[in-house]
């Protein structure tokens, strides 16, 4: 223990003269101390004016919004005045954390919340993925376990169960990722469609965190996982079933591979305990000569070719419109498998392909494109 009282007790021999060192009765000011931090830590100017000058300023810097007046400003106080420049490039300032009624937490009211015990219950992946996704960094933050739960519920479980979804058909039919390759195979629209949106993904992702933006990306990714769920795989999940290894069938094993093997990299940086489990699962359980780890993986780099704007635009529309004709099935308590003769949508035709899907998703013989509502 290096504070005071304890360090007052400490001597040193000194090895010159032979008499009792003890430290010095003054304490330089800790403020000076942590400002001074970005040079002191190198002995600068007096040794590593290489390494310094290789690392000043800093890319990045973040603390809470309480170092405004502290870190912050003792880092740009001493910076400018003895090199006349910023000593960090970037800051991201973190808000405070409060209860679920937007109070200060504190032991005098009671409502300081163990982080101990949300991490042993939820997990520590899914308290990250609930301040990412809460809100911008910078503001005050509301914690309650069940917003903790239900992001774990709508974006960790879903995922989790298309991993499972893929491992269980993939270990029926003795898929081996090994043996199959991408451009191979011939793609679906539904398959040309996800791989577009993945990578549309990962070129948003990288382009967000490297601008330091937090909760755009997490917020993308979640819900490209809740497409990827309950559109891609819900409507292509017969083409797992059928027997044997069909075109139809090896498109859509290698393209769910590909993106799940993908996205278990562009989760990375949010939720590593959960991208390792899956990147274990996926990759090293069938290449032994893959990295390590997920986190030893170069991070992904978007395709451009393979993202079409125009397929992607459709499939936002089209699922729009399959969203507000069930609303209007609930309204009017007709349930989806009772077949309907017409839908009428006011817009732009969508694609023979895209038309035929959004009647088959919504149990009508026809849609028709209107640019009249009361159609």
């Amino acid at each position: 223990e290096l504070h005071r009282p304890y360090i007052d007790a400490v001597e040193i021999t000194c090895p010159e003269c032979g008499k009792p060192m003890h430290r010095v009765p003054e304490v330089i000011d800790c403020w000076y101390d942590s400002g001074s931090m970005p040079f002191a830590q190198w002995h600068y100017p007096f040794e590593n004016q290489d390494v310094f000058e290789q690392r000043f300023p800093a890319d990045f810097i973040s603390e809470a919004i309480d170092q405004t007046r502290g870190w912050f400003y003792t880092l740009m106080a001493i910076g400018t005045a003895i090199f006349d420049r910023s000593p960090f490039e970037n800051c991201i300032v973190m808000g405070h954390v409060q209860d679920e009624d937007g109070k200060k937490m504190s032991k005098h009211l009671g409502n300081v919340v163990d982080p101990w015990s949300v991490l042993d219950k939820q997990g520590a992946d899914a308290v990250r993925w609930y301040f990412y996704t809460a809100s911008a960094p910078w503001l005050p933050c509301r914690f309650s376990d069940k917003a903790v739960s239900e992001g774990q519920r709508k974006f960790m479980a879903t995922l989790q169960n298309t991993v499972a979804f893929f491992v269980l058909y993939a270990n029926i039919d003795h898929f081996d990722p090994k043996e199959h390759d991408l451009q191979n195979v011939k793609l679906t629209l539904m398959d040309r469609w996800i791989l577009s949106r993945l990578n549309q993904l990962v070129k948003k992702v990288d382009d967000d965190l490297t601008a330091y933006r937090i909760p755009e990306p997490a917020n993308a990714i979640s819900a490209f996982v809740e497409e990827l769920s309950n559109w891609y795989v819900r409507r292509g999940r017969e083409r797992f079933w059928g027997k044997g290894m069909d075109d139809t069938k090896e498109a859509a094993f290698v393209t769910l591979y590909t993106v799940l093997v993908t996205l278990s990299k562009v989760i990375a940086p949010f939720v590593p305990f959960m991208s390792e489990d899956i990147y274990q699962n996926l990759v090293r359980s069938v290449d032994a000569d893959a990295p390590e780890s997920v986190h030893l993986c170069r991070f992904p780099v978007a395709e451009e070719e393979r993202i079409d704007e125009r397929l992607n635009e459709q499939m936002e529309a089209l699922l729009n419109v399959v969203s507000l004709g069930r609303a209007c099935r609930n309204a009017a308590n007709l349930k989806v498998r009772q077949p309907l003769s017409t839908l009428y949508v006011k817009g732009t035709a969508f694609d023979k392909d895209l038309v035929e899907l959004a009647a088959d998703e919504l149990n009508v013989k026809q849609v028709i494109f209107t640019d009249d509502a009361r159609a």
